[in-house]
């Protein structure tokens, strides 16, 4: 089972409970007193932390739920990244289990250099800062074609995978996308359906999750390789890195007007 907890003003927390063992993982558990509540009411126990990255938002909360449960004897996070209270350092193909519920990791290094995805079942991705609905993280210190790299790795996944994202970030992003890709239909009703659900942090149902099918449908940063994306970016731009480059710029430009 995968719980939503929702943290802070548009963090999202899961729980991935192994429904055979109850035992549970918290992903990114910012919110440890949320988190906590998530698995109680679900009578699981948590044994496990999957951090995405490192940032405060993420893994802030790693020291003080290892402090207040003995229960968790392994804090994953990506190899390099400095996470908080980290026991396992994982790479790109590695894999673990929680109770019989199976995990493979995606290394996918640009928000930040150690940022992980975490493959759950071969059904849930949870992408944290990489990807998001209609979206993706800024680059920070990484380069465009990192997070080509990253994409492409992460839209290799069955179209049905469930994508778990690491805020909700859904109506702005895809009034972007409305503007970088103006003739993408689905896009303008995938506009109006964020509206409507509102956010979980606000009392609304919240957008998660997607699915790769539709990421690939409606996520500009999915789609640099289409030529509504390619005449956004001007369409003598050949290489896919600098596409991905330009589409992130426009949204940091559209973001400031």
């Amino acid at each position: 089972s995968i719980i939503p907890v929702p943290a802070l003003a548009d963090n999202y927390m899961y729980l991935i409970i192994d429904n055979q063992s109850s035992e549970a993982a918290a992903v990114d558990p910012v919110d440890i007193d949320a988190i906590q509540k998530a698995a109680a009411e679900h009578n699981a126990t948590i044994t496990t932390i999957l951090t995405t990255h490192n940032h405060w938002d993420h893994s802030g909360g790693n020291i003080k739920l290892t402090n207040a449960l003995s229960t968790i004897d392994r804090v994953y996070g990506g190899a390099g990244d400095d996470v908080p209270a980290v026991t396992h350092e994982v790479k790109d193909g590695d894999s673990f289990s929680i109770g019989t519920t199976q995990v493979k990791v995606l290394f996918t290094p640009c928000h930040t250099p150690g940022h992980v995805c975490y493959y759950v079942d071969d059904h849930h991705i949870f992408t944290g800062d990489t990807m998001f609905i209609s979206g993706c993280g800024n680059f920070n210190t990484g380069t465009p074609a990192q997070m080509v790299e990253a994409f492409d790795k992460l839209l290799a996944l069955p179209d049905s995978t469930n994508v778990w994202v690491g805020h909700e970030y859904t109506a702005k992003n895809c009034a972007f996308a409305c503007y970088a890709d103006p003739n993408n239909a689905e896009l303008k009703k995938r506009l109006e359906w964020a509206k409507e659900q509102g956010s979980l942090h606000a009392g609304g149902k919240g957008t998660v999750p997607s699915t790769i099918a539709t990421e690939k449908e409606c996520n500009p940063f999915a789609r640099i390789d289409h030529l509504s994306l390619m005449k956004f970016c001007g369409e003598c731009v050949d290489d896919r890195s600098e596409r991905m480059r330009l589409v992130r710029k426009g949204k940091d430009d559209w973001g400031r007007k």
